[in-house]
């Protein structure tokens, strides 16, 4: 098995659009690697990437709410 992906097989492994997986690694939020004018990704990294991202959502989700305010 490639230990690199293409950006059609990361969309498709994400369940998003080729278009937004390009727009991810545009903006630096996805791991990603360029070659000349390829974008590639490695299989581990963007697994890793994943579950820290999960990892944060979920932490999010435990943080207590704040102050309740009345209205009047």
């Amino acid at each position: 098995m490639r230990e690199t992906i293409t950006a059609p097989e990361v969309a498709s492994m994400l369940g998003l659009s080729e278009w937004s997986v390009y727009d991810l690694a545009r903006r630096h939020e996805i791991p990603h690697v360029r070659i000349g004018r390829r974008v590639l990704f490695r299989r581990s990294s963007l697994m890793a990437w994943l579950e820290s991202r999960e990892a944060a959502s979920v932490a999010a989700d435990l943080k207590p709410a704040g102050k309740i305010r009345r209205l009047r």
